[in-house]
């Protein structure tokens, strides 16, 4: 990671900034209405499921992402030369990415063969920071500091791309939900982009941003594209190199935790990577009503998702649903602003101060609208005792297993893993099993009071 303050960045900077932005945004709108066309022509439709209507929608739109991130990270090295690399690998792990997602648009791959092909699109970055040409630092988590996994992390980035863009993939299915929830994450990174004082961060969700929101334009409710798995992987690629480069992966793990969130469910109900339309197939967890009204699904065997949690508490059309996970984007978007306060903290650049006003102004923030969504009550607490747990288990691990000077594993000659943090993530899975536990069980608890109810 760069930092912005060591660039001198200034009101030139800025202007460029918004060109490449103007640029990203442009390019995607114009290609969308003609992309629309085609796909309706060579017949790539999908039927928009949630309305009694059936009406057709043109699939594959995310090809305007891929190809709006394109033509803005041109823009991007010709004012930004000295991150010609980093926005080299960056545009390739999104092509690459869109490119899978467009095979499985048109031929369905299995989840098994989409989750290895994603991981092979993450050895790129791997390969190029083995080679020297980008560098990838040791994540920075608030507490501990900059973690010394050098050798062992660059490794990991591959399956930290397949994560990510399998996690987005299962949260899509409704209008403008995939899509307007990412734009909600990316607009708290860039924030975190700044505070973190990460060049490759502002960089990235800027072009990010400028693509998603005319994307989002079509992709509302009523949707007039649908972004397929092109659309959706690419994302999630975008979202994990936001995570590498710029040193902010304990802000996009906030940021997304939604998605996250939904996974968790998707995974222990159906036991594997499944997107959305995989789920409706197979264990539906909706059930269409009269005047376009969804439901969630009673049967036991129904994929668990976020989507029938919060129906659980009664049926809604559409739109309500989606606002219902705008608004807990935004509260993951300050969960993610947070975590990058004590991220600065952690390194000695804020004070305690500053923070615990912050906590307070989201924490009043969060209270209003929770009043208002009192649907989703239940799942921000969770994710707040995730949170709050989370932060105390970091803080515990700086204070009683990080000063114990343990001999570091040396694995081959050359891996070295400290001890530490071996154990630490050791000490993790059990609180881990505990909350997937608690927040099955809630999940339940939700249905069950539905079934009594009819």
């Amino acid at each position: 990671m760069i930092r912005i303050t060591d660039l001198n960045w200034g009101l030139l900077e800025a202007i460029y900034l918004i060109i490449v932005f103007a640029v990203g945004f442009t390019i995607t709108m114009v290609i969308i209405p003609y992309l629309i066309k085609i796909m309706k022509r060579k017949g790539h439709i999908g039927i928009d499921i949630h309305k009694n209507l059936k009406t057709e929608v043109a699939e594959s739109g995310g090809i305007s992402i891929v190809i709006g991130i394109s033509f803005a990270s041109m823009f991007l090295i010709i004012f930004f030369p000295s991150f010609f690399n980093e926005i080299l690998i960056f545009v390739l792990t999104v092509v690459l990415s869109g490119l899978i997602g467009y095979i499985d648009d048109r031929i369905k791959l299995r989840s098994r063969y989409k989750l290895i092909l994603t991981i092979f699109t993450g050895t790129l970055i791997f390969l190029a920071n083995f080679l020297g040409f980008i560098k990838i630092d040791s994540p920075t988590i608030p507490f501990l500091g900059q973690l010394r996994l050098t050798v062992i992390y660059p490794i990991l980035a591959p399956i930290i791309v397949a994560v990510f863009a399998n996690t987005v993939n299962m949260l899509e299915g409704y209008n403008g939900e995939g899509s307007g929830t990412s734009i909600i994450a990316l607009c708290s990174l860039f924030i975190c982009s700044i505070i973190w004082n990460s060049a490759e961060g502002v960089l990235f969700t800027v072009i990010a941003i400028a693509v998603l929101i005319p994307f989002y334009l079509y992709n509302k409710f009523p949707a007039k594209i649908f972004p397929g798995d092109v659309g959706t992987l690419s994302i999630g690629a975008l979202f994990a190199c936001i995570a590498l480069f710029g040193s902010l992966e304990a802000a996009v793990f906030c940021a997304l935790l939604i998605h996250i969130f939904n996974s968790f469910y998707v995974l222990y109900s159906v036991k594997g990577f499944f997107e959305s339309s995989e789920i409706l197939e197979n264990k539906s967890d909706i059930i269409l009503l009269k005047n376009d009204l969804i439901k969630a699904s009673n049967e036991k065997d129904a994929a668990l998702t976020l989507p029938r949690l919060i129906l659980a508490k009664g049926p809604l059309k559409e739109p309500k649903l989606v606002k219902n996970f705008y608004i807990i984007s935004i509260i993951c978007g300050f969960f993610s602003i947070i975590t990058t306060l004590l991220m600065v903290w952690t390194i000695g650049n804020l004070d305690l101060i500053t923070i615990a006003i912050i906590i307070v102004i989201f924490g009043l923030l969060s209270a209003i609208l929770l009043c208002k969504f009192p649907r989703i009550r239940g799942i921000v607490i969770l994710m707040l005792i995730l949170m709050i747990v989370g932060f105390i288990y970091l803080l515990c691990i700086e204070l009683f297993i990080m000063p114990i000077k343990f001999v570091d594993i040396n694995i081959l000659g050359f891996l070295t893993i400290p001890t530490n943090i071996v154990i630490s993530f050791i000490l993790v899975i059990p609180g881990l099993l505990l909350w997937y536990y608690i927040t099955v069980k809630y999940f339940w608890f939700e249905i069950n009071k539905m079934k009594d109810a009819l």
